[in-house]
Formats: C-alpha cells, structure tokens, sequence
C-alpha cells in the first residue's frame, strides 16, 4: 500500500523527534518494539527525495544528532540488511535491560 506523504511523513518526524527526546532514559521495550520505533526514521530516509520530506531536513539532521550522542554501537545491523549509513540500525540506547538482552542473544552486543 503507497504512503499518503503529505499526511504520513509529519507524523513520522514527530514520532521521530519523540524518541529523540526520550532515548537519554533508555528504552523499556523489547528489539521489535525499537526497530518499530525506528521505523519512522527508515521512512523519512525512504522518501527523502520527496518535496515535503526535503523541507524537513533540518528537524530530521537535529533529531539525528540528539539520537547519535546517545546511543551506543552495535557489532551489526540489528533490523534486516539496512547499510551502515542507517546509524538508527546500528544503535542502541543504553540503560535498556529488554533490548540489550534482545541484542545480546542476537550477538548484536557482548
């Protein structure tokens, strides 16, 4: 089913922006519920040609950056084969028992 942009990225970015600002506590959930969190920011990256999607760069570069101080790396992509470049995959935030189980019994950390 084609995403309706102009109503769907808005929402995306804020959800995005959200996590941003509350990954510093950790994160309670389980891998599945991160990488669906994460989603948001995969789909921003996805339609990022998109006029709408290019006119929030700056908000998605801000939030991009509040997320990268806090979070840790991973030894591998924790969602699918997403390159390098999708730092969101390839980060965890620390001080979040569930997930950091989750990607121990992945080997995605030690």
């Amino acid at each position: 089913m084609p995403h309706n942009i102009p109503i769907e990225a808005p929402r995306w970015l804020a959800m995005y922006e959200h996590l941003a600002e509350t990954l510093s506590d950790g994160y309670d959930l389980c891998i599945f519920e991160y990488t669906n969190d994460m989603s948001s920011r995969e789909l921003l990256e996805r339609y990022k040609e998109h006029p709408l999607v290019k006119s929030m760069q700056d908000r998605i570069q801000i939030a991009d950056a509040r997320i990268r101080f806090v979070l840790s790396p991973t030894k591998q992509c924790i969602h699918g084969q997403a390159p390098p470049a999708h730092f969101w995959y390839w980060m965890y935030p620390p001080n979040s028992p569930r997930l950091e189980r989750d990607l121990k019994q992945a080997g995605a950390i030690d």
